[in-house]
């Protein structure tokens, strides 16, 4: 079979499918295909563990033209008071109607279980049989950030044959086990956390090896439509520390004092950040647990063992649960644009589908590949706290180079994406007035300052 189209996306993940989104809707003569290994759209979300949800709100999540959830408050629960929070289940079944919704357009088709061969040609790993394609304009590069999960990544450590293990997404198969052993500091490591306490286990029989300690931001300062306000506060906040930090350590203290930061055990430098959000009930609750081990990484598990960095500690007969896989991959950034290619990385901090759909748009909308690196510079994946200054300085420098593209900017105002769309419907309100002058008084003196912090650093 001969396939030929303007666009070939590799990955049909969120970045793959928001990307494809805003491009067809942006260029109404554009033809892709899709094109992912695995046999059902949504990426890594097609091998999460079963009891994950959005660490974000639904609302500002997807693709540009379909909406996730019902943007409803939920009422009652550890999420009460902010916008809900898709389960995997929920994000699987989206994702299908995503790819519906493209190929009815009759301008894109999706081809799942393929794979790209790199020289023209697509196979198809369920029969072997490989198909020529020519693609007229552009590769695009949908897993460069690919994401690793539990299900699908490779321990670091050693693994004994009899030793007490199991990846976090088969926890629900092991939950009569006498104590539990956590391994990781990230946000996989306190979702197994509170799935135990959501389970009766006591904190008692929950230990938690944490090689070190990490920050989180605050979920109910990043929450969009009606309460657009309490991020705008949020944001004003950062812009306020940004400027006014004398240093790194500062900063973090600003930070922290703004409840921008948190962590879990405040008496620990925490030197992880990747961006993960939590609320202060599931803060508080993973806090209950506090037999935590903190003697680095785990290097090799035994059945009677767990050797560290620095030492080593009886299991006890624990099951060992790992949430150890590190999420994003932290590669280099590179040119976005260039010739015969897209390569999808983030330009705004932290926020995968709006990345995608704008590249989606500045393809759509522009004509050079100068202008659209200009409009849209890789912002590096961050994984310690020490690189906060230098990523957020490039989301504020970017953003503010779009002055003077109006185009771009009443993209950024109406894309369900954006966490702020609403925020024009309440700046009526003395808050939103007083968070406003907050950010705008200070967003162009953090941006100066937060690069000297980062260089320092």
């Amino acid at each position: 079979m001969h396939l030929s189209t303007d666009y070939l996306v590799v990955g049909a993940g969120l970045s793959g499918l928001a990307f494809a989104d805003s491009l067809i809707t942006h260029d109404p003569e554009a033809e892709l295909v899709v094109v992912d290994r695995r046999t059902q759209p949504g990426g890594h979300w097609a091998d999460v563990y079963p009891f994950v949800r959005l660490h974000s709100p639904s609302a500002y999540y997807g693709v540009d033209s379909m909406p996730l959830g019902s943007n409803r408050i939920d009422v009652d629960g550890p999420n009460a008071g902010l916008y809900e929070r898709a389960t995997a289940t929920e994000l699987q079944t989206y994702f299908a109607d995503v790819v519906e919704k493209l190929a009815a357009t009759g301008r894109v088709r999706v081809l799942l279980g393929h794979e790209n061969l790199d020289d023209g040609h697509l196979r198809d790993l369920a029969t072997g049989e490989v198909h020529e394609l020519e693609v007229r304009r552009r590769v695009v590069d949908a897993g460069y950030l690919e994401v690793s999960v539990p299900a699908t990544h490779t321990p670091s450590f050693d693994i004994a044959d009899d030793a007490s293990f199991v990846p976090v997404h088969l926890l629900g198969d092991h939950v009569e086990s006498s104590s539990y052993t956590v391994l990781g500091a990230g946000k996989t490591g306190v979702d197994a956390v509170l799935w135990l306490l959501d389970h009766d286990v006591d904190p008692e029989r929950i230990r938690w090896v944490r090689p070190r300690e990490a920050w989180f931001m605050d979920r109910a300062r990043f929450q969009p439509l009606d309460l657009a306000v309490d991020s705008l506060e949020g944001f004003a906040a950062d812009a306020h520390a940004g400027a006014t930090a004398k240093d790194q350590d500062d900063l973090l203290g600003l930070l922290e004092d703004a409840g921008r930061l948190t962590r879990l055990d405040p008496t620990i430098p925490a030197t992880m950040w990747r961006g993960a959000m939590l609320n202060d009930h599931e803060l508080q609750r993973a806090r209950t647990v506090t037999d935590v081990v903190r003697l680095g990484r785990v290097r090799r598990l035994e059945r009677d063992r767990i050797v560290l960095d620095q030492g080593e500690v009886p299991t006890g007969g624990a099951l060992h649960i790992d949430c150890t896989a590190h999420g994003l991959r932290n590669a280099p950034p590179t040119p976005i644009f260039a010739d015969g290619r897209i390569v999808l990385q983030q330009v705004r901090h932290k926020t995968p589908p709006y990345n995608a759909a704008l590249l989606g748009f500045v393809e759509a909308k522009r004509d050079d590949d100068e202008t659209k690196n200009r409009l849209c510079p890789p912002n590096h994946y961050t994984v310690g706290v020490d690189e906060w200054a230098r990523t957020v300085a490039r989301t504020w420098r970017t953003e503010g180079s779009w002055r003077t593209e109006p185009d771009l900017q009443a993209w950024v105002a109406g894309t369900r994406l954006n966490l702020l769309a609403s925020l024009p419907q309440h700046l009526g309100s003395e808050r939103a007035q007083q968070a406003l002058a907050r950010y705008v008084g200070h967003v162009g003196d953090a941006v100066a300052n937060l690069e000297r912090i980062a260089a320092g650093s």
